[in-house]
């Protein structure tokens, strides 16, 4: 849009230059305000879809219940979320999901650049594995994959997961490598560069996994599930006593 600075019939004392350029900066804030809340609409319209399969997942639980003792590492039936990976973890090493096998998995998606969500997701994760007993912590491999390997390099990774639980894992690779990760584990994530900044962000799911052993979805939690609440599921799910 072009600034004009002729003074149109409907000014008074020729202050119309001021009113255009108010008027322009409104509409570059709504264009952003829509961005903003397009992507907004994107994220939760993914996380309804997944916790729809949750709760179909919990209404066939209740349906079916027995006075038998529940089968443990059940996985959620209807979601495909999980696949074969080959990245590389914060010393440099190449990994895949074989290298965690016979573990079960909390895997978190995200990015050493995250302001807030990202280091609050996995201080949960840390006091979870600080809250479970020894035995239960055992079985449970915690992974932090980037979705912004750009620069999110090895030695970032390194630095960044070594503020968090000491047997946190984080894998980073090319970016194809990411992809194809994101991808088998539904997860979405896009670089934002809003006009004007330097730098950019990114907007992407935020999940905890807990994978079974052989690499199949049981739960899913979310950013306003606690660690108390985690902890306690997982215990269940594990069969181990509080």
């Amino acid at each position: 849009m072009t600034l004009t600075s002729h003074i149109c019939r409907n000014c008074q004392g020729g202050d119309c230059h001021g009113r255009q350029k108010s008027l322009y900066l409104f509409s570059v804030m709504e264009a952003y305000l829509k961005k903003r809340l397009m992507r907004t609409a994107l994220l939760s319209l993914i996380a309804a879809i997944v916790g729809i399969g949750i709760g179909l997942f919990q209404m066939a639980g209740q349906d079916g219940a027995t006075t038998q003792k529940p089968v443990k590492s059940t996985p959620i039936a209807g979601i495909q979320i999980g696949g074969p990976f080959e990245l590389t973890d914060h010393n440099g090493q190449r990994v895949s999901e074989k290298d965690f096998a016979g573990s079960y998995k909390l895997i978190y998606f995200g990015f050493t650049y995250c302001p807030a969500i990202c280091p609050t997701e996995l201080q949960k994760i840390t006091r979870v594995m600080k809250a479970l007993p020894e035995e239960a912590a055992a079985k449970i491999q915690p992974l932090f994959i980037t979705v912004d390997p750009e620069r999110d390099t090895v030695e970032v990774m390194k630095d960044y997961v070594s503020l968090f639980d000491p047997r946190l894992i984080g894998l980073t690779g090319s970016r194809d490598d990411i992809d194809r990760t994101l991808d088998a584990y539904r997860i979405f994530a896009t670089k934002v560069q809003e006009e004007g900044a330097e730098d950019y962000t990114m907007d992407h799911s935020s999940f905890i996994y807990l994978m079974s052993p052989d690499d199949r979805l049981i739960s899913i939690y979310r950013i306003q599930d606690d660690a108390e609440m985690m902890r306690a599921d997982i215990l269940k799910i594990l069969g181990v006593d509080s």
